[in-house]
């Protein structure tokens, strides 16, 4: 698993300053989004777990998750259409994608960008 850091770059029109503060702010959603989508999961709620896979994988995506945003879109997409056999097969991979992605960012040298 890899950061794209070139693409979060390029939503962040290049400034490295910005884009630091992305992924920071990526970081810092990180327990609320887990108990969001960990709450809507155990309830069932597939619309609400829609919502909030379907904004994990924008802002993945913006930081250049790209491997955290694609599975989270196969989580919306099953979500979308009540795919239950999916989303449960998928929870546990997605909750792991999303905190080696945290980690990942978090070894990113902004300086060398």
């Amino acid at each position: 698993m890899t950061i794209d850091t070139a693409h979060g770059m390029e939503y962040s029109m290049n400034d490295k300053d910005m884009y630091k503060d992305m992924v920071q702010m990526f970081i810092d959603q990180r327990d609320q989004n887990l108990s969001d989508i960990n709450g809507a999961f155990e309830k069932k709620d597939w619309d609400n777990y829609r919502i909030k896979v379907h904004g994990l994988k924008s802002n993945s995506r913006l930081v250049g998750g790209m491997d955290l945003g694609s599975l989270a879109e196969k989580c919306e997409h099953a979500a979308r259409d009540k795919d239950e056999a999916t989303i449960t097969a998928e929870q546990a991979n997605l909750m792991s994608l999303y905190d080696q992605t945290i980690e990942a960012l978090k070894a990113i040298n902004y300086d060398t960008l």
